[in-house]
C-alpha cells in the first residue's frame, strides 16, 4: 500500500516541473506578455516579438529590422486570488486532496527569441506551460495536460499599400491591405490524461519512487514532431495621428498533427484558431493609446461571451501601461523600458470551464527581454 509522503513528493514534483491541467482553455502555442495584459486582444496590434503567434500578415506593418535576441516569461497562478491555500497546509493525502480541489496551480515559462526584417520573420520557440488542478470531491480526479514545446516559426506578408501603419512610433498615412502565411516545426513533449486521484494507474506510477523522469514515462509521457501552417489578412488605414487596423488570421490550419516517436499516449494536437480583431491607436507628440478588440477562437463551441476580448494601451516616455477584459476576466499591468532592458508584469485572467466566467484561472506574468535593437534599414 503507498504511503501518504508519496503523494506529497508527486505533487512537489508536478507543480515544480510544470504538469498542467487545462480543463477548457483553448491552448495557443504562445501568448504575448503584453498582449494577455490587454485582454489578449491582439490580432490586430501584435507589435512585439510574439507577431507570428497572431497574425502573420501583420509583418506587412513592418519597415525596418527588429531583433529580439534575448527574452524569457514567467507565468504563475496568482495566489493572491486563492490566499487561504496556504493556511495550515495538511500533510496527507486526503487533507491536500480538500485543500487544493478545483484551484488550478498554474506555471509556465518561455522563450521567443527572433527578428523581424521588413515582411519576413523568424522566430524560435521553447515553451513549456501547465498548471494541475483536481476535479470531484466524491472520487478525486486528476487531469493533466502537459506540453512542452520548441522549434522554429518563419512568415512572410505580401502587401498592396505602403500606409497604414506604424513604424518607430510614427503613424505613416495611408492604406494597406497585407496577406501572410508561416509554417513552423515543432518537437512536442507532453501529457494528457485524466486519472483517479486513488486510482491504479497513479498509485504504480508514484509508488516506489520520487523520481520526475519515471513517473511521467509511467503515466504516458510522449515526444513527436509535426509541422502546421498559418495565414492572415490585416488592413491598416491611417490619417493624420489616426491608424485603424483590422485583422483576421487562421492558425495551425486543419490543426498541428505530431508523429509520435516516444511513448504510447496521443500527443495533444494543436487545434485551429479562427481569430478577428480590430484597433484604433492616436499619436499625439509624448503620448499615444491604443484601443483592441477581438473575437477568438472563432472556431470553437466556447460561449460566445467567452470569445469577446477589449485591450486598452497607454504609451508615456518609457513606459506603456496596459489593461483589457479577457473572456469575462480582468487584466492589467505595465512595462517599463530603459534600453537594453524592457520589464513587463501583471496578472490576468483566463477560463477554464465550459460556460462565461464558469472557472476563472487567476495568473501572473513577468517578461524580460534584453538588448532589443531597431533599425532603420530599409
Amino acid at each position: 500500500m503507498i504511503k501518504n509522503k508519496n503523494y506529497i513528493i508527486f505533487f512537489y514534483i508536478m507543480t515544480s516541473f510544470c504538469f498542467g491541467l487545462e480543463a477548457s482553455e483553448f491552448r495557443y502555442w504562445l501568448r504575448s506578455p503584453k498582449a494577455l495584459l490587454m485582454g489578449d486582444a491582439f490580432t490586430a496590434v501584435t507589435d512585439d516579438a510574439y507577431t507570428l503567434f497572431y497574425n502573420p500578415a501583420a509583418l506587412g506593418g513592418v519597415k525596418d529590422l527588429q531583433i529580439a535576441p534575448l527574452n524569457v516569461n514567467v507565468g504563475v497562478t496568482n495566489f493572491l486570488a486563492n490566499m487561504d491555500i496556504l493556511d495550515d497546509f495538511p500533510a496527507d493525502a486526503v487533507g491536500i486532496a480538500n485543500k487544493v480541489m478545483n484551484i488550478p496551480i498554474y506555471t509556465q515559462l518561455g522563450t521567443a527569441p527572433g527578428f523581424k526584417m521588413g515582411p519576413l520573420a523568424v522566430s524560435l520557440i521553447a515553451n513549456t506551460s501547465a498548471s494541475i488542478a483536481l476535479r470531484n470531491a466524491t472520487h478525486p480526479i486528476l487531469d493533466i495536460d502537459y506540453r512542452y514545446d520548441k522549434g522554429v516559426v518563419i512568415g512572410y506578408a505580401y502587401s498592396m499599400g505602403s500606409g497604414g501603419k506604424r513604424v518607430k512610433g510614427v503613424i505613416q498615412p495611408g492604406y494597406r491591405l497585407s496577406l501572410g502565411t508561416a509554417i513552423k516545426t515543432i518537437s512536442r513533449e507532453g501529457l494528457q490524461g485524466s486519472f483517479s486521484f486513488f486510482g491504479t494507474d497513479l498509485l504504480n506510477a508514484v509508488n516506489g519512487s520520487s523520481d520526475f523522469d519515471v513517473i511521467r514515462k509511467k503515466m504516458g509521457y510522449s515526444v513527436g514532431n509535426g509541422y502546421g501552417f498559418d495565414a492572415g489578412a490585416e488592413v491598416g488605414m491611417a490619417s493624420g495621428n489616426i491608424l485603424i487596423k483590422s485583422g483576421f488570421s487562421v492558425l495551425d490550419i486543419t490543426d498541428t498533427k505530431f508523429v509520435r516517436t516516444e511513448g504510447f499516449r496521443v500527443i495533444p494536437r494543436q487545434k485551429m484558431a479562427m481569430n478577428w480583431g480590430i484597433s484604433f491607436t492616436q499619436q499625439f507628440l509624448l503620448f499615444d493609446y491604443t484601443l483592441s478588440a477581438d473575437l477568438h477562437p472563432i472556431n470553437t463551441t466556447a460561449d460566445f461571451a467567452s470569445k469577446i476580448h477589449f485591450g486598452l494601451q497607454i504609451g508615456l516616455p518609457g513606459l506603456k501601461l496596459f489593461a483589457g477584459f479577457n473572456g469575462g476576466y480582468p487584466s492589467f499591468g505595465g512595462t517599463i523600458k530603459f534600453w537594453p532592458i524592457s520589464i513587463t508584469a501583471g496578472i490576468y485572467g483566463v477560463e477554464l470551464g465550459s460556460s462565461y466566467r464558469e472557472n476563472q484561472g487567476a495568473r501572473g506574468i513577468l517578461y524580460l527581454s534584453l538588448l532589443d535593437v531597431d533599425l532603420d534599414i530599409f
